[in-house]
Order: structure tokens, then sequence, then C-alpha cells
């Protein structure tokens, strides 16, 4: 960790040597002495003064002047505590006399003069400056540095690049002279610190930010920020925007084409654990092996379970789905396995089947199965395993074949544990389970699935919106989507619902919304930046595949200069 101000410590001068007090300036400038700041002066192995540097030479002291007569009597002693003070305390009194520093022992440790103190901090903070310098040239952000007065002290070469702006122009001026929009100031007023936040400080310019006060012991003497130049970003996210609506044409003429070859074309994302769970999936739908699909609330159990039934043998029949946890347990028997006339009061007399009978030869998805009530957990069980049930007030048993797939949201083992849940039936639906992952896992998922929930809306209100507002992506990537997929869907809905015009404002954005994505931003585990340059370099690969590998009408399609796309190809490592 940084350490704070110099101590005594760091200051004190050790390269002593004694004199006594009738040793004469001649024979004190023959022994070189003269090159120390400070002499130590000695009578009878008892300290009586110090003779310093000035004193010795600066006076042009004729040689037989003896050390006596020019000596320092009046300096002052420190103790062994006071090495690890800060030396600014003694600058006070160094003005008048030296001070001699000793142990316990009585033992001088070193002397601090105030010629001597002054030009080694001169001297470090020429050094300390200089590294400075050196570190603000060295990285890759923008870096600015403000005092209290909000005045810029240092601006380096990035910063020049970025703004147009020379350090020559800027340097000793107040910074909002030059920039209205600032955020170096509200960490200098505010004493709060800002990562990875997206900032535009002037038109046409877009940064990742970080700011942090500059603190002095108790007070804050100014701020610093470093900047990263995202407009070019954020420009082909906004020309690849405005070009959507040729792309999604293409994109919805593909999938009515493929549709039919892939079920999973529904499910949208790239994110790598998608990818491997859908695999997966695709292998299980072509058995009759019963699949548990795990996840929040939200995240797309019920897409994944039509998928299967479509990629599966049993596509031409019925998907059929039952909400576990929306049916009245008195009720859930006959829902589920119908009943015979006269079964009980209000039946109907002609019987009625249930979701299980509606759904022989085909597939039966079971949401929400941790809330089956435990003796239907035994039926259940039963017809997993014969394939046969009986209707409420039946005695005839039915014999069904209907391949089912079951979703939850809870633990099924901390329910087994608690005994809340059958460990036979656990293992009898747990054969092929996947996990779901949340939204806030993938976030690179996140930009597709906005546009795509943009366009299915802006169709369904009959709008014409395209385009969104940097700070709006930003926010979303931010965010931790508790309500996952669902959410987020419900969310742009709700914009487009609000938006005028060809592009969706900030202003947009719901309150709890901003709230919350500015308490996630301290915890996100993946960085803004890490999810932009996922979502580009998997935006570029897409295009490319698009265009059987087409670098220039790749260029052409994302809207940028070909040049641009071989460096970022080569920046993101697409080969």
């Amino acid at each position: 960790m940084h350490k704070g101000f110099l101590t005594v410590k760091d200051m004190l001068y050790k390269d002593l040597l004694p004199v006594t007090p009738d040793t004469t300036i001649g024979e004190v400038r023959e022994k070189g002495i003269p090159n120390r700041p400070v002499v130590l002066v000695v009578e009878e192995d008892k300290l009586v003064g110090v003779l310093l540097w000035k004193d010795a030479i600066n006076r042009r002291l004729e040689s037989d002047v003896k050390v006596r007569q020019v000596m320092k009597r009046d300096f002052s002693s420190l103790d062994e505590e006071d090495l690890e003070r800060e030396i600014l305390a003694f600058l006070p009194e160094l003005r008048y006399h030296a001070l001699v520093c000793r142990n316990r022992q009585g033992e001088v440790l070193g002397v601090l003069s105030y010629d001597q103190v002054f030009h080694d901090l001169a001297l470090r903070v020429c050094e300390t400056e200089a590294r400075i310098n050196a570190v603000v040239e060295t990285v890759e952000e923008a870096v600015c540095i403000v005092d209290n007065f909000d005045r810029v002290v240092i601006w380096n070469s990035r910063a020049e690049e970025l703004y147009g702006i020379k350090a020559q122009d800027i340097v000793g001026k107040p910074i909002n002279q030059f920039f209205s929009n600032l955020v170096v100031t509200r960490v200098n007023k505010e004493w709060e610190e800002i990562r990875a936040l997206h900032h535009q400080p002037v038109e046409g310019t877009h940064v990742l930010i970080n700011a942090t006060p500059v603190r002095l012991g108790p007070k804050v003497i100014g701020g610093v920020t470093a900047e990263r130049d995202i407009t070019e970003i954020v420009q082909l996210n906004q020309k690849l925007t405005q070009a959507s609506t040729q792309v999604k044409r293409l994109e919805n003429e593909i999938h009515k084409i493929s549709a039919g070859r892939n079920p999973f074309a529904a499910i949208k994302g790239h994110h790598k654990r998608l990818i491997e769970l859908i695999n997966i999936a695709r292998k299980a739908a072509s058995t009759n092996a019963v699949i548990l699909l795990r996840g929040e609330s939200g995240t797309g159990k019920e897409l994944f379970a039509k998928a299967i039934h479509e990629a599966s043998p049993r596509s031409d029949k019925k998907f059929s789905v039952i909400n576990c946890a929306a049916i009245p347990p008195s009720l859930f028997e006959s829902e589920m396995f119908g009943y015979e006339s006269g079964a009980f009061t209000g039946a109907d007399k002609k019987g009625k089947p249930g979701v299980f009978e509606l759904a022989d030869g085909g597939t039966l998805f079971m949401d929400e199965i941790g809330e089956l009530p435990p003796d239907m957990q035994v039926k259940l069980l039963r017809v997993l395993q014969d394939g046969v049930f009986y209707r409420v007030g039946g005695a005839t048993p039915v014999k069904v074949d209907v391949r089912i797939i079951a979703a939850t949201n809870r633990s099924l083992e901390e329910m087994m544990a608690n005994g809340q849940f059958r460990e036979d039936l656990y293992y009898r639906l747990n054969v092929v389970a996947l996990e779901i992952p949340p939204l806030r896992e993938r976030r690179e998922d996140i930009p597709e699935l906005v546009y795509l929930f943009l366009q299915e809306f802006s169709q369904l209100y009959q709008k014409q919106i395209n385009k969104l507002e940097p700070g709006v992506m930003a926010t979303f990537l931010a965010y931790a989507w508790p309500g996952n997929i669902r959410q987020l869907k419900n969310v742009i809905e709700r914009m487009v619902i609000l938006t005028e015009g060809d592009t969706i404002p900030e202003s947009a954005i719901p309150e709890t919304l901003k709230t919350g994505s500015r308490q996630d931003q301290s915890t996100a585990t993946v960085g803004l930046a890490s999810v932009t340059e996922q979502t580009e370099r998997e935006l570029i690969i897409r295009t490319l595949k698009q265009v059987n590998g087409n670098r220039s009408e790749a260029a052409r399609m994302l809207g940028i200069p070909r040049s641009t796309l071989y460096y970022k190809m080569h920046q993101l490592g697409i080969m």
C-alpha cells in the first residue's frame, strides 16, 4: 500500500562526522567536511553544538576562525519515537535551529537542518513529478488532474488526442472553461469515487471514466480522472442499429427457412453455457428421457421445453403445459388425471379427461414441479414408471404415452432434505438436468435480446424505433436483472410505448432500473468494457458468417471502413 507523507526517519541525515570546538575552519575545509550539510561539535564526548554547511562556507570565514565561534548551540533534541512523525510538523522549528535525534541510550541517530531538509524535499518533489508524468504518459487512458479550485494541473498526451486541446492551452486554467458536463469536479466536491461510468463530456465523444478525489489527510485537494475512448464502439453500435431493419428482414427470412430444421433458433444468445445447454437439449430431444429444466424465474425454461418438443419425434403431437403452482391442491388430482361421472359434487356428468390424457402421444411440460403436493408426487412417480393412472372416482387404469419435461426454480435437494420432495421422484425426474443461466451471468447476450424485443414491440405498436441512446445500453449492461429475460422484455415494451421518435432516450429508463444499475455497478463481475468487447466480437463474427467471410462486404454491412474492420479483428483476436 502507498505510504503517507515523508517522516523524520525518511529525511534524517546520518553521515555525521564530529569535530571539537577548537577545530579551525581551515581544518574543516581540509577534511572535506563542508560537503556534508551538518557537522557535530563534540567536547569531552558531549554534544555541544552543530556546525551548518552554510555557516562554514557561505560566510567566507578566515581559516583560523574556530568552530566554537560559528557553531549553533541552540539545537533541539528529538526522541527515537519522533522518527515516525511527518517531517512537515518540524519545518517551522527547523527554520531557527537544527534538530538532533537520539535513541534511549543518548546516541545520536542523525540530524535535521533546514537547508538539508529543504534540499531533499525539493529533490523528492522533482522525482515524484517525474514519476507521475511517466505514469500518466504510460497508461492508455486520457488522464486529467485538477486542484481544489478545479484548475488543470496535469493533462496527458492521450487527453490531447481525445479532445484536441494542447496541455499548454489548458494547464493552469479552470477546466469548466473548456467543458460543461464534468465528472472530475463532482468527485472534487462530493468526495465520491466513480468506476466504469459511461460519460459524454462533449458532443460526439463517448468515454468510460474512472474518477477519484485527491486526498491530503482529511482534506480533498483535487480530483483525477482516467477516460477510455469508446466513441468508435458507440458509433459502430449506432450504425448497426440504423442498418438493423435490413439485417432483421434477412434474419426473419433465414428464420423462416431454418425454423423447421432448427427449433432451438428461437432461443437467442451466444453465451458459451447457453450454447452447451442447447447442444445437450438437442441430443436429449430425440429420446423419450425425462428432462428437468432448472433456473431462476424468467430465464426461458418454457422456451427450452417447447424447442425440445419441436426437435423430438413427437413434434407433430400436442405440447401441453401445466403450472403446478397455479392449481389449488384440492383440484390437483382431477386436473392432472381427470375424473369419472359423479366422482364428486359439481363434477361434469360426462366426466372429464385430465392433462395427462389430453397429452397422450405428445409432451407435457410441468412447470414449477417443486410445488407438487406430496400425495401427487407419489401418483406422478407411478405414471413415470408404468405409464398408467386412474381417473378420480374411476377403477379402470388409463395407459398413456407422455414425454415429461419438468421445470423448477427451487432447490429440490434442499426440499428432499426437509422432507418436502420425494427422493425417488427426484431421481426419476433428474435423468437429464439443464441449468439455464440467469441473464446477469450472460450479459454479452443483452444487446442482442434488446434489439430483438425492440423490433418486436416497434412492429406491435406500429412505431419506427431502431436506436437507443448510449446510456440506455450502458444501464442495461450494469443492471443485475433479477427477473431475467421476462423482466428485460417487459422493460423494453414499456420504453417503446413511452418513446416518441426513432430513438429510445435515457429518460425513458425506469427509475428502479437506474438505481439498481448504480448499486450493481460496484459488485458486477463483468466489467462494461469487457462486455462491450465481447458484444462487438460476436457482431463481427456473425456478420462475417452471413457474407461467407467477405471482409469488404462485412465492413459495408457494419457501416465502417475496411481498415477499421481489419484493426478490430486483430484487436479482438478474430482470425
